[in-house]
Formats: structure tokens, sequence, C-alpha cells
């Protein structure tokens, strides 16, 4: 089956877009706020006065871009995912334009088939998390090292180092590293118990199976959404070949063709 998924460009694509905005918006703000620091406001009081009114018109920018991307952007795009996601399930279209070949799993049961897309989804969203996060703790140890250097170096303006701090300690650097760092853990969790939980089952009509696998999408969901972090689609991509096909092994260790209902 060719793979289609238009959710990804109607959705995705322009969240994508707002959080790349916001993140602009934010540096640049950052950058100011140390640049300011710089400038004699009595001896070039047009140039300190310019840079004022950037960093003021910067800092509105990130508060909107934020409450917009997280409140229309961010809603609309995961709200689409789930409906996708509930509408493969079940082979039920919620929607106008259902995805087709997005989640590799053959299964006919609709417990089952949410349990091995969930167990993909999260094989791949940890996969991905951990390749961000080589990123991420790079970038946090220097900044780190480098407003720890400056805190204790004497000669260090004190209000250079609050600026510092508050694009340190902002939700972009330290907030955003620490919020990765919990849902790769949450994910990685919810992975073993899942695979376990599908290992262990013959009976995929049991309530006590079904109702597991209902908690399992309810927690991988709202840890995403508590989060609220986007995945790399550049690494998606990088790992896409590589993580499907260690799927397919999966998925046939766990023999979920062989778990399905036998017909009466």
């Amino acid at each position: 089956m060719k793979r289609q998924d238009p959710i990804g460009p109607e959705f995705y694509v322009p969240l994508a877009t707002a959080e790349r905005i916001s993140d602009a918006a934010f540096y640049l703000a950052a950058a100011l706020s140390i640049v300011v620091l710089l400038i004699d406001k009595n001896a070039q009081p047009r140039l300190y006065g310019s840079i004022q009114a950037t960093f003021a018109v910067s800092v509105v920018a990130i508060f909107v871009s934020g409450i917009i991307t997280k409140t229309y952007f961010a809603a609309r795009a995961h709200s689409s995912r789930s409906s996708d996601f509930v509408s493969n399930a079940f082979v039920v279209p919620l929607g106008p334009n259902p995805s087709h070949g997005y989640y590799n799993t053959s299964a006919k049961d609709p417990f089952l088939r949410i349990a091995a897309s969930v167990l993909e989804n999260t094989l791949f969203t940890k996969s991905i998390l951990k390749k961000m996060l080589h990123f991420e703790r790079a970038r946090i140890s220097i900044y780190g090292v480098v407003w720890l250097w400056a805190a204790f170096y004497r000669a260090t303006d004190l209000e250079l180092i609050a600026a510092a701090a508050q694009v340190l300690f902002s939700e972009q650097l330290l907030s955003r590293w620490i919020r990765m760092e919990w849902l790769r853990s949450r994910v990685e969790g919810l992975y073993d118990d899942l695979y376990a939980l599908i290992q262990s089952t013959s009976d995929i009509r049991d309530k006590r199976f079904q109702a597991r696998v209902i908690n399992a999408l309810i927690r991988y969901e709202t840890s995403k959404a508590q989060a609220g972090l986007s995945i790399s689609s550049r690494i998606f991509k990088a790992l896409n070949a590589d993580l499907s096909s260690k799927w397919r092994s999966i998925s046939g260790q766990l023999g979920l063709a062989s778990l399905e209902e036998p017909e009466p």
C-alpha cells in the first residue's frame, strides 16, 4: 500500500513554521537583552532606545506566537492526528482525508491495532528523542558552563549575569531539555510495558487486555501533551527506514498476526 499522510502537510508543517517563528523571536529577544546592557544610554541614546523598543516588540512576539502556536496550531495538529489514529484502529473514517499506510499494522481487531500502533509510535518517539537529546544536552552543557563561569568571575556585571540567566532558564532552553528527558523516560517505560503486555497476551478479547491497551494509549497521548514538544521531522526522515525495518522485526517477534481473534 502506498503511504499517504495528509495530516502532516496540512497540520504539522504549519505547526513547525509557527514554532520556528516563536524560536526566532526568543533568540532575538535573548540577544537584545544582553546587547542593551553593553550600550551606554547617555552616549548613544537613539541606539539604546531603538534596541529597547525592538526588545519590547520581540517579547510581545514571543508571547503572542507562543499562545497561537499552543492553542491553535499544536491543538489542531494533535487533534487531527488523534482522530486519524482512531480512524485507523476502528477502520472508520472520522475525517475527510484519512491516512493510508501511515500505521504499519495488519491486525484486524481494533484493540490489537491500537496496541500495535501505540507500540510502533513509542518505538519511533523514543528513538527520535534519543537523537534529539544529543544536541540538547550539548547545548545546555555549553550554556550552563559559560553561565557558571560568568557567575563566578567577579568582574562580570551582575546585570549581564541576570540577563543570561533569563535566557538559560527559559522555556526554550533548560525547560525544553528537562521536558524532553522526561518524555523520553515516560515513552521508554510505556514501550516496555506495552511490549510485555502484548507478549504475554493470548486472548485479545479479555477485557483486562483491552482496558490496559486503552490506558497505554491515554498515557502516551497525555505524556506528549504534557511535554508540549514536537518531534523533529528531519530526524524522523533520517531514521524512518531503519526504524521501520526494526518495527517489522519486532512485530514478527511478538507474533501480532497470530494474536488475531479466531473466526467464530
